[in-house]
């Protein structure tokens, strides 16, 4: 979006009360949209993966390195058909491998490999680095209270 119609929207949503909502969702909307697009582009050039893969090695690292399938769908928003092809590529890649549980023999574990922690850890630090730069603008009680209402929205939407 160029700057004359981003001056323009605020101008005009402002004006207007019952599309006041729009001065909030826009920018977050425009937000996510640069961000997202800035670490597709970058998780395509240097590792030739998308935000998905990253985003199964992520929850598998972050949530003690080994999930069901069902954990997996229920921590990540895509389809189980998607998952499939996400965690295929994963697999062959030998980011991830898939065992069966202790628990459940008919069940199976997928587990991240230390290749892929060595991938979580060296991409999220530049991904970091990247959404860093975004944010600078802002003092630190700026940082802290943006975060704080955004982990409140986010938290109003799973109640």
């Amino acid at each position: 979006m160029k700057k004359k119609y981003l001056e323009n929207f605020y101008n005009n949503t402002l004006t207007y009360k019952q599309y006041e909502v729009f001065a909030t969702a826009l920018p977050i909307t425009l937000l996510h949209k640069n961000m997202f697009n800035q670490t597709e582009q970058f998780l395509k050039e240097k590792y030739d993966l998308l935000h998905s893969h990253v985003d199964v090695l992520a929850t598998l690292y972050f949530n003690g390195n080994a999930l069901t399938p069902t954990e997996l769908y229920d921590a990540i928003v895509f389809s189980s058909g998607g998952m499939t092809k996400v965690l295929k590529k994963l697999e062959d890649r030998g980011y991830i491998l898939r065992k069966p549980s202790q628990n459940d023999k008919r069940s199976l574990l997928v587990c991240i490999t230390p290749l892929g922690s060595e991938l979580v850890v060296e991409s999220l630090q530049a991904i970091a680095t990247q959404k860093e730069k975004i944010f600078n603008i802002l003092t630190q009680k700026e940082k802290k209270e943006l975060n704080y209402i955004l982990e409140k929205l986010t938290r109003s939407l799973y109640n």
